[in-house]
């Protein structure tokens, strides 16, 4: 027979008359307990800790709300890349324009001898990507934001060590009423529940120094018009996904929809409210709005920092 001190830990098992299995679950410190014939028992001390444990890693994270019309749009008209080998200069350079602000004919994207040609309000995404750089999708984001197409949600950037588990989250509580404890000992206390943006990930990083990364995204709202003894129902979308990506690639996580549908009434002053006749003075319209949840999440091994970095606040060298 055996025992665990601590069951979070790690798992063990009596493989035979003369072995027992143990399993980690956990890093940590444990005991484990083997009792034997006559009662006697040892005690044997169990470290778990995990390889690399002591890297420390950086996600770079942009949870975004895309309208269905803003999907439609984001597929490319033209898109060009090159890639180099040479040091200094490895990598590859993509290139891209949004078709619904250009002229066709102007360009073409797979020629390299012909160059872009632009009209002035076109939008353009461009990165430039080492080997060991980033992809960037901010040029696109943003210029669908001044349309009003996408809304930014959350853009956190949270730091964990190897193995342990970091927590994001902006949002609030709602308050509710909650009954603890039965009969003449029941008491009404307030409660509360969270929502909002919330983000989980725990990294790992490999021996080869890739990041095997576990991720749960999550966007919730009190839904006020479905309210139970004043208590709003929450609405969420969540995801949860174990990847493996090396520092500095890219997880993108989308689908996750949210279609609501809104009637609009309109009608021509007293003349709508005629009974029977009312309707000839009355125009009603379904309008059905879908929105789909967007993750980006780009993590990268960092090293401790052995100075202060510099702050958006701080005063020039010069002026001190």
């Amino acid at each position: 027979m055996t025992r665990l001190v601590e069951p979070d830990i790690a798992d063990a098992a009596v493989g035979s008359a003369r072995t027992v299995i143990v399993t980690a679950k956990s890093a940590g410190s444990t005991s484990l307990v083997i009792y034997t014939e006559g009662g006697r028992y040892r005690i044997y001390d169990i470290e778990v800790y995990i390889p690399n444990g002591d890297k420390q890693v950086l996600l770079h994270c942009t949870i975004a709300e895309v309208t269905e019309a803003a999907l439609r749009e984001l597929g490319l008209d033209g898109v060009g890349a090159g890639s180099s080998s040479v040091r200094g200069l490895d990598g590859t350079l993509l290139g891209g324009v949004f078709n619904s602000k250009i002229t066709s004919g102007e360009y073409a994207p797979l020629d390299r001898t012909k160059p872009f040609a632009f009209e002035s309000t076109t939008d353009i995404m461009m990165r430039y990507l080492r080997n060991d750089g980033r992809l960037g999708f901010e040029a696109a984001i943003k210029a669908l934001e001044q349309r009003g197409d996408v809304r930014t949600l959350a853009n956190p950037s949270l730091l964990a060590t190897s193995g342990e588990k970091a927590t994001f989250l902006s949002g609030g509580e709602v308050p509710y009423q909650a009954v603890t404890g039965t009969g003449v000992g029941a008491a009404v206390t307030i409660a509360f529940k969270e929502f909002g943006v919330r983000l989980e990930f725990t990294p790992f990083v490999q021996e080869d120094g890739s990041i095997r990364l576990k991720v749960a995204p999550e966007v919730s709202e009190p839904d006020y018009s479905r309210s139970i003894l004043g208590v709003p129902p929450l609405n969420s979308r969540k995801a949860s996904t174990v990847v493996t990506l090396n520092s500095g690639e890219y997880l993108i996580i989308g689908g996750l929809k949210d279609t609501r549908t809104n009637k609009l009434k309109r009608k021509v002053p007293i003349l709508g409210d005629i009974p029977l006749l009312g309707a000839l003075f009355t125009y009603v319209r379904n309008e059905t709005s879908t929105k789909s949840l967007m993750v980006i999440l780009s993590p990268e091994l960092v090293e401790p920092l052995s100075h202060m970095p510099a702050l958006p606040t701080d005063k020039p060298e010069s002026t001190r």
